[in-house]
């Protein structure tokens, strides 16, 4: 792969979208594609997806978004479903942005964003893309997973450290020799900004639980175009989800990759761009 000649400083920018200012990195032209990180903490966008951003704005006005209450993003107290938020504040960026019916690709929590989008706003968008996406149901495994009950103990006692996000990351990643040192720092800086912990959705003991927004029962009434990608080594998000989005979605198709795990755009980003260009650009 080559080296991206983009950064996070020279795509950075913000929008006012609704109640919430966002945070997000663009580049390219055309067709616009937004791309919506994964929760956990330390989470942002171009964290998730600044991998695939040379490739993607080679052929997309391409979007990476911080979430809210991740990244650069506004960090707002959510009263109700944090899903049906997020989708409203992304119909409102793109309104803000005017933009045309744009492709989404949206990761573990971030797929989740993107099915409610699709389900409360489907005019507002083209085709989708799930990766190792929040919103099934597993098919064969209990609940909460491995990777769940890493990302839920991160910021018991004794607190956050470098080693709990080295796990967090060897359980994301299949492919070990990927989790560099700088990668470990950085996400672990980015998990102990004061702001971020102070209101971090996953992650801090004693939080009151998520407001129920289960979309699973609904995903028959996508209307979308949908890609469903996934790594068969996810341990946080089991593979089997992917099947159950293959059975439910209307128009949709599934690929799973071999010896990969949650972080498909990470460890996988050649293979994933090609995949994913391939669906976007399809008749």
């Amino acid at each position: 792969m080559t080296t991206s000649t983009l950064t996070a400083e020279s795509t950075s920018k913000f929008v006012q979208a609704g109640d919430c200012k966002i945070h997000y990195h663009e580049a390219g032209q055309g067709k616009p594609l937004i791309c919506i990180h994964g929760g956990a903490p330390g989470a942002f966008g171009w964290g998730n997806f600044g991998r695939n951003m040379e490739f993607l704005s080679q052929h997309y006005r391409t979007f990476i978004v911080d979430l809210p209450g991740y990244g650069k993003s506004d960090k707002p107290v959510i009263e109700g479903g944090r899903q049906a938020y997020y989708a409203r504040v992304f119909r409102d960026m793109i309104d803000s942005l005017g933009l045309e019916k744009p492709h989404i690709i949206g990761m573990a929590t971030g797929g989740n964003t993107t099915i409610k989008m699709a389900l409360e706003y489907p005019d507002l968008m083209d085709r989708i893309v799930l990766v190792s996406s929040a919103g099934g149901i597993s098919l064969f495994s209990s609940a909460p997973s491995e990777g769940q009950k890493i990302i839920n103990s991160y910021y018991s006692p004794p607190g956050p450290s470098l080693d709990k996000m080295k796990l967090y990351l060897q359980t994301i990643i299949y492919n070990h020799s990927m989790i560099t040192q700088n990668l470990i720092d950085e996400r672990y800086q980015a998990s102990i900004e004061p702001e971020f912990m102070q209101a971090a959705p996953e992650g801090r003991p004693n939080t009151p639980p998520p407001v129920p927004e289960s979309v699973w029962q609904d995903l028959h009434k996508i209307k979308a175009k949908t890609l469903v990608i996934w790594g068969k080594e996810n341990r946080v998000q089991t593979f089997d989800n992917g099947l159950f989005m293959l059975a439910r979605i209307p128009d949709v198709q599934l690929h799973v990759f071999g010896q990969c795990g949650l972080f498909v755009p990470y460890e996988k980003a050649d293979e994933f761009n090609a995949l994913v260009q391939a669906f976007l650009s399809a008749p």
